[in-house]
């Protein structure tokens, strides 16, 4: 079953084009990867798809709502955690992942205070809970962007590069949470990161994204089978490059 179903779909500022003509269908529960250069239109592609930005031609729909008319459908269920993101600093694990959840609205003070102890515990915070945030390393401030994101129990979770600005241990700490929230928790998740590594451990499938249009989509092994190509790696230079790419 296809989550998200995008045809022909275009955003233009002006007479710059971040992206155009983008046709894709993403399966409930698939953990997709976009990749692509910085500028390739992905951030501004996941802004379109959740309703901050409106697109200038073409369709989308996700759970068979269309972007353009029935945005708030689809941000109930929806969540995204941002590329240059921040916890409250101030405030501690427990207040940061309550507060946003109050914020958005969709569930009551009872249901928003069990959900937050479950995500303490799913996400490793348990005995850091009641800490101030600006004491925490930057893998435990993920880690409560993380709960915060999925305080009000999202089916769709846009990740825009989760581990920049994390160090190792931090890194494999969200991808862990990743595959938990896939694995274990049926989340279908969008991940857009520079970390090809990282796309191996985690995407079922992935698109590649050059210059704001959709050159290659599908499973990893599956592109460097048609690249005639090693490694992901090499399939994604070949493709921003326009160097040594013939496909079979």
């Amino acid at each position: 079953m296809s989550l998200i179903k995008i045809k022909g779909l275009t955003k233009r500022f002006g007479e710059i084009t971040a992206f155009e003509d983008i046709n894709l269908e993403i399966k409930q529960g698939e953990v997709f990867g976009l990749l692509g250069p910085n500028g390739a239109g992905k951030t501004t592609l996941i802004r379109t798809l959740i309703g901050l930005l409106r697109q200038s031609e073409g369709t989308a729909e996700i759970f068979d709502f269309d972007t353009k008319d029935e945005i708030m459908e689809i941000r109930k269920r929806t969540s995204l955690l941002p590329q240059e993101c921040q916890p409250y600093e101030n405030l501690t694990a427990r207040e940061n992942i309550l507060f946003y959840g109050r914020m958005h609205g969709t569930m009551s003070k009872d249901e928003i205070e069990r959900r937050t102890e479950e995500l303490i515990d799913i996400v490793g915070l348990r005995g850091r809970e009641n800490d101030r945030v600006k004491d925490f390393s930057g893998g435990m401030k993920r880690k409560v962007l993380v709960a915060r994101a999925l305080v009000m129990n999202p089916d769709l979770i846009f990740l825009d590069e989760p581990t920049t600005g994390v160090d190792v241990l931090g890194a494999r700490t969200v991808r862990n949470l990743i595959k938990k929230m896939a694995k274990e928790m049926g989340k279908t998740i969008i991940l857009t990161t520079h970390d090809l590594h990282e796309v191996d451990e985690l995407c079922d499938r992935v698109g590649i994204m050059v210059n704001g249009k959709l050159v290659a989509i599908g499973k990893p092994d599956d592109l460097e089978e048609q690249f005639k190509k090693a490694h992901l790696e090499d399939v994604f230079i070949g493709l921003v490059t326009g160097e040594g790419i013939n496909a079979s």
